[in-house]
């Protein structure tokens, strides 16, 4: 028995009218197209994502009942240079899109409003002021790194999780090892919400870089902007006032001016390993707080640049705990409530996770 699927024509022909592609088009190439978009018959998962390759949007968001709205051009790439990049990767876009379509569930099902911001915090230009809003309101002590238990990158997602920020990882579309995203592309980005604000990091990046990624995201988040991050921590804002003021802050939380001046040992790289930043952020604090002079900086830098080996390919790892670690635990449980309460069918919710039933159950049994 050939199994359909329950889909909203009207979702389907809404999608293909955005889509600028001639219907005469698909006629030619799927079979039954006609009767799919008027109802008459449903279509089989082969056909439906067929039809999703043609008008360029992800299978996903053709099962939905309701059209999601989806802009990937709505966040702007933030670049060092202030370059203009004109297009971006599929695969970027793609995450983009489901990062967004993961906020439009979130939103239907979250009532209590999240209000990071404020006026002072959009205009202030004192990253120190920034910063010790940023810790007073995630609860994060000056000397985090005695409570972080030498994994500083769980301490601060689980602190923005418990003010309602959902953290999102993965070096790959969905499970798909075939579509690798590029940390020479973009390293993260952040989507505003009243409701379900996202950060995505990059898993391609080194776990310290990751670190700096996710609370340069969550400045972002906290001076109410959103964006694309396509630099490095040691990349050079100096000349764009607002990045600059967002890296000085992110180090700040990372590496606090306060106990960074007690420390007896001015080893860049002892100090790095200590604060799980790279030594481009130590050299950066280093000159920030005025224990050395841009020319001494460069020359720091500069000695730096030629020991950057290319990223090794990675091995895999361990499926189950990767899958554990990428997807946001309190977004997989609101997927949970909304299959119990029939809101989402498996399939839907499948699709909504990025994941395969097998994965489903294990997430199900390691976070319920």
């Amino acid at each position: 028995m050939i199994k359909r699927l329950q889909i909203n024509n009207d979702v389907l022909v809404s999608y293909i009218k955005n889509s600028g592609i001639e219907f005469d088009i698909l006629q030619d190439t799927v079979k039954d197209i006609s009767q799919f978009v008027s109802g008459e018959k449903m279509p089989t998962f082969n056909q439906l994502a067929k039809i999703s390759r043609l008008i360029n949007i992800p299978t996903g968001l053709l099962v939905l009942q309701q059209q999601v709205t989806i802009n990937p051009q709505r966040l702007s790439f933030r670049t060092p240079n202030s370059a203009t990049i004109d297009k971006m990767s599929a695969e970027l876009r793609d995450t983009i899109i489901d990062m967004q379509e993961k906020q439009s569930f979130l939103q239907n099902q979250i009532n209590d409003m999240i209000d990071l911001s404020s006026d002072r915090l959009k205009h202030e230009n004192d990253p120190m002021a920034i910063a010790e809003a940023i810790r007073s309101r995630l609860q994060i002590p000056i000397d985090y790194i005695s409570y972080a238990k030498n994994n500083p990158l769980r301490y601060f997602r689980n602190k923005l999780s418990d003010i309602g920020i959902f953290v999102f990882f993965n070096g790959k579309i969905h499970d798909n090892t075939h579509r690798p995203l590029s940390s020479d592309e973009f390293r993260g980005f952040s989507l505003k919400s009243d409701k379900a604000p996202i950060i995505f990091v990059n898993q391609k990046d080194s776990p310290n870089a990751q670190l700096f990624t996710l609370v340069h995201e969550l400045v972002h988040l906290f001076i109410d902007d959103e964006g694309i991050s396509t630099v490095s921590e040691h990349d050079d804002f100096d000349h764009i006032q607002r990045e600059a003021i967002v890296n000085r802050v992110a180090a700040e939380i990372l590496v606090p001016k306060i106990l960074f001046e007690k420390e007896p040992s001015p080893e860049i790289k002892e100090l790095a390993g200590k604060y799980s930043v790279s030594q481009y952020v130590i050299a950066r604090r280093l000159l920030d707080i005025g224990m050395i002079d841009k020319l001494a900086y460069y020359k720091i830098v500069s000695s730096l640049k030629p020991s950057i080996k290319p990223r090794k390919k990675p091995s895999g790892g361990n499926y189950n705990s990767n899958l554990r670690f990428r997807i946001d635990h309190t977004f997989f449980r609101f997927v949970h409530n909304a299959i119990m309460q029939d809101k989402v069918s498996y399939t839907e919710a499948l699709r909504l996770i990025g994941t395969s039933y097998k994965g489903f159950k294990y997430l199900e049994g390691e976070l319920l």
